[in-house]
């Protein structure tokens, strides 16, 4: 398992050795922390997209040529999408020092499945293991 081939530095971790997050009610310190999203921000941060550029005050005499909107100047996805996390780190109410696991494929599936749709989970599975082991292996070089 991932758990048993990496362990948690306690110097990094308030002096613990498992994931732990307390309720930090300073601003400051907050900001250091991890931004998440829940599935009502995570559909506002994506109709929003980035943040956008500074804009010159209202009184001044606005420029002649048009300038295109935000979320349609790049076509670039991936581009648009560290833009959006980033704003989520700038902004984000959900505040953590880990990122919560994510929910395993067919979690809240109701009944049972039948063969094509086990072998399509555990598929899914397979891959989502495998992105949390590139992960933590990246957050521990």
């Amino acid at each position: 398992t991932i758990n048993s081939r990496f362990s948690i530095r306690k110097d990094r971790n308030h002096g613990m050795d498992y994931q732990y997050d307390a309720v930090v009610r300073n601003r400051e310190e907050r900001k250091h922390m991890l931004g998440s999203d829940c599935e009502c921000c995570r559909e506002y941060y994506e109709a929003v997209g980035p943040l956008p550029a500074s804009r010159q005050p209202l009184w001044r005499t606005p420029t002649k040529r048009k300038t295109p909107c935000n979320l349609h100047a790049s076509n670039n996805d991936k581009e648009n999408t560290d833009d959006v996390e980033e704003h989520k780190q700038m902004i984000s109410r959900h505040r953590h020092h880990w990122h919560r696991p994510k929910t395993p494929p067919g979690y809240w599936d109701i009944g049972f499945p039948d063969t094509q749709e086990v072998l399509d989970i555990n598929r899914r599975a397979a891959e989502m293991h495998k992105r949390k082991l590139v992960d933590v292996e990246t957050e521990a070089k």
